[in-house]
């Protein structure tokens, strides 16, 4: 289980308190004996009933007043209960000095001001899109504690720092959301070129995969035209080829990609020059 030190002689390893659906989550998911779960609490008695049955495992308690005994506090809710079940928690006699509390598949905000300025260490445990990790931020003891759930649950954690939240969500999103328009694009190409429309997706899902998995092995150096430039000509033949916004997209791309390598900028250039012209010939809107 968690660990030994969290353990009192007679006392449970960590507490809950909960909202919703604990057990579809991470929480509900952790390897459990007779001693490690304790006091379950909620916004009401039933709430807490509910979730310790569907556990199987812990006891509901009926003020939150009784998580003071544990030193682990694991927390989960859905956004809309989030902020009634936090304040209910803030209002609690709970000494938080020396305490930790894990926010579990939920983000906290501002609600885990109060916990914090009472002396608890917070942390945050969640999935995310990367494959095989559980995303962790925050303070040590409580992130020490969530990198061991991780290992509870086999799954490798990716501890993040908390200055670099927004950062690491914008490398989801443009490894995500900002790609799925671009998979789209190539396979609106094919189709264009007269493959069938599953057809054309599954190719361009392949595409994609088989890139991925050249970087995975080779980083940057598996880049086509890591050492060779591209032929200008051949670009702008392909560009032209193209229905807006796809040639846009491209011209973007392959713009930002030889700026962000530091390469090829003469091509570039090419590409730009060749842009303006196609621009300034268009008729105006």
């Amino acid at each position: 289980m968690l660990s030994d030190n969290l353990r009192t002689e007679h006392g449970p390893e960590y507490g809950i308190v909960g909202a919703g659906g604990v057990n579809a989550g991470l929480i509900g998911k952790l390897p459990r004996n007779a001693v490690a779960l304790g006091p379950v609490g909620g916004v009401t008695f039933r709430v807490a009933s509910r979730i310790a049955n569907t556990l199987r495992a812990g006891w509901a308690v009926r003020s939150l007043d009784e998580l003071n005994g544990v030193r682990l506090i694991l927390f989960y809710s859905p956004p809309e209960r989030l902020g009634a079940l936090s304040a209910a928690l803030a209002k609690a006699k709970i000494d938080w000095a020396g305490k930790s509390l894990i926010f579990c598949d939920c983000e906290p905000g501002n609600s885990a001001d109060p916990f914090r300025a009472s002396g608890a260490s917070i942390a945050k445990l969640k999935r995310s899109a990367l494959p095989g990790r559980l995303v962790i931020q925050g303070t040590a003891p409580a992130l020490t504690f969530a990198a061991r759930l991780a290992r509870e649950l086999n799954i490798k954690p990716a501890v993040i720092p908390e200055q670099s939240a927004a950062l690491f969500d914008a490398a989801l999103t443009l490894g995500s959301a900002g790609l799925t328009p671009v998979i789209d694009a190539v396979a609106r190409a094919l189709r264009q070129c007269g493959l069938r429309e599953v057809e054309s997706a599954q190719l361009a899902a392949a595409l994609f995969a088989k890139t991925a998995n050249d970087y995975a092995h080779s980083g940057k150096q598996s880049w086509q035209w890591h050492i060779e430039p591209p032929k200008a000509p051949q670009l702008i033949a392909q560009l032209d080829a193209l229905d807006h916004p796809l040639k846009g997209l491209l011209a973007q791309l392959l713009v930002t990609g030889f700026t962000m390598v530091d390469r090829h900028g003469a091509v570039s250039r090419t590409i730009q020059d060749a842009l303006a012209t196609d621009k300034k010939a268009s008729p105006a809107t």
